[in-house]
């Protein structure tokens, strides 16, 4: 299954929110992938980035792989089920339009971060 049939098969309010935050990741640049991991899109940039997981009917779970390393504190970023994961919930279209700008510099610190983890590792 591709990332893309994954997100047609949502529900409405779902698939909005996961094609909003999905465009926004790939505007990340040309070398972001993704795929189905865990039964949920996962996206990679000098190595995991962050993924999207369907929470409950309405909400849309963006998480950060390495959310516990950013080098900024970001009260929009929530520690749930693992320790080293950082996540925010969405429940609406309007809800991530609101947080569009700190959810874009989210995703470039996690970015960076992966980018210079990469290149540490050479």
């Amino acid at each position: 299954m591709t990332v893309q049939h994954f997100i047609t098969n949502l529900p409405d309010k779902q698939r909005q929110i996961m094609t909003i935050l999905r465009s926004w990741i790939f505007d990340l640049g040309p070398q972001v992938s993704e795929h189905i991991s865990n039964d949920v899109p996962s996206f990679q940039l000098h190595g995991a980035l962050c993924y999207l997981m369907p929470e409950d009917e309405d909400g849309v779970i963006l998480s950060f792989n390495r959310g516990y390393e950013l080098p900024k504190k970001y009260d929009l970023l929530e520690v749930k089920e693992h320790k080293h994961v950082k996540s925010v919930t969405f429940y609406g279209v309007t809800e991530v339009q609101e947080h569009e700008d700190e959810v874009k510099e989210i995703l470039n610190e996690a970015a960076a971060l992966n980018a210079f983890l990469a290149r540490r590792k050479k």
